[in-house]
Formats: structure tokens, sequence, C-alpha cells
């Protein structure tokens, strides 16, 4: 995948997803974009082959965290899978510290790779843990002395299962994100919901906060 053509598909979904794209960062997101390519051919990061599909997957629903979370939140993501939308939320929003906790170890060695790869370092960490999908969370953070403001995760967990896990690695009222494909149906209404539509492929998405 040439770098160039990475670049001009990360700034085709700028405009139908109101965003704001550096170009320094629009470069580091490619750079992102070509690490996943590399990486997906010897093990199993992402089910998107092409260029296009494989841009909508990691950059679409950053692009629209990047105007929700809040000034200097601590973001925990779970679930981290091939680093998206985490490691470009991080990219976009400079301001930003976080967490990115994946049970599979060779995500994990994938993940700081691209921290380091990408500058990342000094901001964002990898916890290599299981959180489990029936019961409560874990007694203690991934990260003990990481304490998050924001808890968010993407196709890992439905909401219902998502929002008590997420709200027990938070301070009581931190708010808890949701990423999904379907219309969210959880036991309590969200504060946020965003529905928007991925620009190249017209898939529908919705970002829910509660």
């Amino acid at each position: 995948m040439k770098r160039e053509h990475l670049e001009q598909l990360i700034y085709s979904l700028k405009t139908p997803l109101r965003a704001e794209i550096p170009q320094v960062v629009k470069a580091q997101l490619a750079d992102f974009a070509k690490l996943v390519a590399q990486w997906n051919r010897r093990m199993n990061l992402t089910a998107a082959k092409d260029s296009q599909d494989l841009c909508e997957v990691l950059f679409a629903d950053a692009l629209v965290l990047a105007g929700v979370v809040s000034d200097s939140a601590r973001v925990v993501d779970v679930g981290s899978g091939a680093g998206a939308p985490g490691i470009p939320l991080f990219l976009l929003r400079q301001d930003l510290e976080g967490l990115l906790v994946e049970p599979l170890h060779k995500r994990c060695t994938f993940l700081r790779f691209c921290l380091a790869e990408l500058g990342l370092l000094d901001r964002v960490s990898v916890a290599q843990q299981s959180i489990p999908t029936d019961g409560p969370p874990p007694p203690q953070h991934p990260v003990p002395q990481f304490k998050p403001t924001v808890a968010m995760s993407r196709a890992t967990f439905a909401p219902a299962d998502w929002l008590p896990l997420g709200q027990g690695l938070l301070p009581t009222g931190a708010p808890v994100v949701v990423l999904a494909s379907q219309p969210l149906q959880a036991p309590s209404s969200p504060n946020q919901v965003i529905e928007y539509t991925w620009p190249l492929s017209g898939r529908q998405r919705w970002l829910g906060v509660w």
C-alpha cells in the first residue's frame, strides 16, 4: 500500500465526518495503516484487506471520537485488537493519555511496536489482560497506576455487557463509550448518541456515551 494513496483515503474521511486532520497527523495515520497491513500478512489483526476497507476500519470511528472525548482525558480502550480506534484517537488528540487492553500476546506485541514507531510510548501503554464478559470486572485495573476517566470498547462486547464492565474501571459518573454497527440496546438510556455513516462504504455506525 502506497503511503500517498493511504493519505488520500484518510483525508477523504475528513469532511463527511466533520473532523480535522492536521497534515502531520495524516502522515502518522498512514504509517499506522501500513504497519497494520504489514503485520496482518502474518497474524490475524483485521478482516479488512484492501486500502479502502482498512482506512475506514482504522480511522472513521476515531475521527468521530476525537470530537467527543473531553480535554486531557485518560482513556482505556478495552479489546484493542489491531489498535483501532485507540491509536488513531491518540494521534489525533495529543492531549489524551491512554491504555490499550488486549488479551492476546501477539497483538500486544504489535500494539507496543506501533506505539514505539509512532512516538506514543510517552503517553500510551499496553496491558495484556482479559476482561470477563460474565461476572464482575477484575478487582484491580489492568494497570493500577493508570487512572482512566473514560472507558471505551468497540465490537468486543454487547452494550449491555460492556456498560457495567466499563463503569467498574472508572470513577463514579465517568463516561463509558460504546461504538457499534447496530442501534444501541442497553438497560439504561445513553446521555449522548451519534449516528453516522462510514463515508467510503456507506455502513451505518452508532456511538453512545453513558
